[in-house]
């Protein structure tokens, strides 16, 4: 039971320690706590940037704007939004 009290003691006087570097040091705050994230975050964060921009895309084109008319050299026609190949 001491043991165990005695080690908290000696974290907590390390951190405050470690705390106190980093209150004169913020550069060395930074290399303590930076970390690289982790490959499935990255790719994860790839695969969300690269389908949201698409998504809104589809999203788009699939809009029905039917009624909107083209009218060219006196001939009216009905046109959709977007032609689709």
């Amino acid at each position: 039971m001491m043991e165990s009290l005695a080690l908290a003691k000696a974290l907590e006087i390390e951190s405050r320690a470690r705390e106190e570097q980093w209150r004169r040091n913020e550069d060395l705050f930074y290399r303590d706590n930076a970390r690289d994230p982790s490959p499935f975050v990255q790719w994860l964060v790839r695969m969300l940037a690269a389908l949201i921009p698409r998504r809104k895309t589809i999203k788009k084109a699939d809009r029905l704007e039917i009624s909107r008319s083209a009218c060219a050299d006196g001939r009216c026609s009905d046109q959709a939004a977007s032609c689709r190949v």
